[in-house]
């Protein structure tokens, strides 16, 4: 095999990952507002499940990206983990459709291909379009090197020592092995399958040994899961369990198949007289035998990942991100459901110190302070590194109504931060007035109560609004502010007046005052937090104001 095949072999390899890749990226951005919609929400039945795994993995031809996504929406809590099983046994076998389609062999028209891709991506403006440019583009450069490949693997049937090699791998076992290693470093089994099959049409390897190969690189494709799953919560690295046990037993029942009825491999082969075609039925069979071994055990198969990855998470663990994983933050389509799930965090915990805060003002004692600022320091840690995942996020080639949430959710994380120093500032005066013991007059006090309703609803109900925006909803929103910001001028001419007539003391005075004006400043943090909604509302109910179009 001259230096020439080596380099044609190698850079025939590139393209066709290359083309791959950039197929996959293009199709999920054309699918990407889809994906999450129906991933999440149309996978409660088993069946229906398998048919969407199936369906988007031969729509975006990855089926590491549907795993992986599993991964990233149960990293966030917006699906069960034995949901994922049919996502899972589906995604098997829609991700064989690109063996198929490599197997007819439309490599002299590459370039055709590339050059319509090209002229589209150059000269149509729709958004959605180009992306179909760039599919056609990806999948003309994908078959450009698949013909590169067939060619340079031709010498390597004449090579004793490749001969060897591909002898041992008549080995059941070591054939397996060599499949898994082979992707994991590739990363995609349909790469992986793809050079087995130009390795079938080349001759460079007899059919039995190749579908030894081809289960161990099925197994192999866990690693992206795997790799999906790091640092993420207990569930996640069950999904990536759940994809490992499901590869393995689909292997272990075909192989059998194969060594305890040998005739398996003749009727595979009858199926057509190309070697490349009959890997792809090879490859679509063992999916579709995995789907029936394993869909009826689907509960055990979720039963046994808990097993293998025991115990529980560690609610809200201090100065740790709970849901954003690294893996999570290279696709749009995984890291928006997670760092939505930090911000939901965030709420719950800022919400949680605003109550302590203003329940202290009628405790009978003082609240310990250093438990409150364990929740602060928490708060202003994810402030920090739900910011930064956002910035990262923002990189990415997102869709124009995901590019604007992500933008909003830049104030959001700051009105949040801002609200749990005020609620700081509000536990050190509660707690000063039980030290100096000089509570508040009881006029004072019931008025207090009732601010401190009216902010902690207007905040639940922003958080709320914020990612279940409705226009009825923000009109409530905007009117509990202006409600919030009429009661605390209210409050502050009763209080001048009960400095006047001697009912409390000055430095009591001055607590109150601040405490109103921080109360005051948490609603309008919280009305910010509305305003941030994905949907963006303004509020058009009675003596509405004009809208200023520089803020739309």
């Amino acid at each position: 095999m001259t230096f020439q095949n080596v380099a044609t072999l190698i850079g025939g390899i590139a393209m066709f990952i290359f083309g791959m890749n950039s197929m996959t990226d293009a199709l999920k951005q054309m699918a990407g507002e889809y994906l999450k919609k129906i991933l999440a929400k149309l996978t409660e039945k088993r069946f229906v499940a398998v048919l969407v795994g199936a369906g988007l993995t031969a729509l975006i031809q990855s089926s590491n990206a549907i795993c992986s996504m599993a991964v990233g929406f149960v990293n966030a809590g917006l699906m069960q983990l034995e949901r994922t099983v049919g996502i899972i046994i589906g995604a098997k076998i829609g991700t064989t459709i690109t063996g198929q389609l490599i197997a007819f062999h439309i490599s002299d028209y590459a370039t055709i291909l590339i050059f319509a891709g090209v002229f589209i991506t150059m000269f149509i403006k729709n958004q959605r379009i180009k992306y179909f440019g760039t599919v056609v583009a990806s999948l003309g450069i994908l078959f450009l090197g698949l013909g590169m490949m067939s060619g340079a693997m031709t010498p390597l049937r004449e090579m004793e020592s490749f001969q060897r090699i591909m002898a041992n791998l008549e080995n059941p076992l070591l054939g397996v092995l060599f499949g898994i290693l082979f992707t994991a470093v590739m990363q995609s089994v349909s790469a992986s399958v793809g050079i087995l099959q130009m390795m079938l049409l080349a001759g460079a390897i007899a059919f039995t040994p190749a579908l030894y190969i081809m289960l161990g690189m099925n197994i192999g494709a866990s690693i992206a899961p795997i790799l999906a799953s790091i640092g993420g919560r207990k569930d996640a690295k069950r999904v990536a369990a759940i994809v490992v046990e499901i590869e393995t037993i689909g292997a272990i029942v075909f192989m059998a198949i194969i060594l305890l009825a040998p005739q398996t491999v003749g009727l595979i082969q009858s199926t057509s007289s190309d070697p490349s075609r009959q890997m792809a039925n090879a490859n679509t069979l063992f999916s579709i035998l995995m789907c029936f071994v394993t869909f009826p055990i689907a509960n055990q198969i979720a039963w046994l990942s808990r097993k293998i990855i025991r115990g529980e998470d560690k609610e809200h663990e201090d100065g740790k991100l709970e849901f954003i994983t690294e893996a999570g933050l290279s696709s749009a389509v995984t890291c928006i459901p997670q760092i939505d799930a930090e911000i939901r965090r965030m709420q719950d915990l800022t919400k949680q110190n605003l109550k302590v805060a203003t329940d202290t003002f009628f405790a009978d004692e003082t609240y310990d302070k250093s438990k409150f600022m364990k929740v602060e320091k928490t708060i202003d840690f994810l402030n920090k590194a739900i910011t930064d995942a956002l910035i990262r996020c923002s990189s990415l080639n997102l869709s124009e109504q995901d590019a604007a949430h992500i933008g909003h959710l830049f104030h959001v994380t700051t009105d949040l931060e801002r609200i749990g120093d005020h609620a700081e500032n509000m536990i050190d005066y509660a707690n000063r007035m039980k030290e100096e013991n000089k509570p508040f007059s009881n006029d004072a006090m019931i008025e207090l109560k009732e601010l401190v309703t009216d902010v902690i609803n207007i905040l639940n109900d922003a958080c709320i609004h914020l990612f279940e925006p409705s226009q009825e909803a923000y009109n409530k929103i905007y009117l509990e502010e202006q409600a919030v910001d009429d009661l605390v001028d209210v409050m502050k001419d009763n209080h001048v007046k009960r400095l006047h007539d001697g009912e409390c003391h000055s430095s009591q005075g001055l607590i109150f005052v601040e405490t109103l004006t921080d109360l005051e400043r948490v609603a309008d943090h919280a009305l910010n937090i509305a305003q941030a909604a994905n949907v963006r509302y303004y509020y058009d109910g009675p003596d509405a104001p004009p809208i200023n179009p520089a803020t739309i």
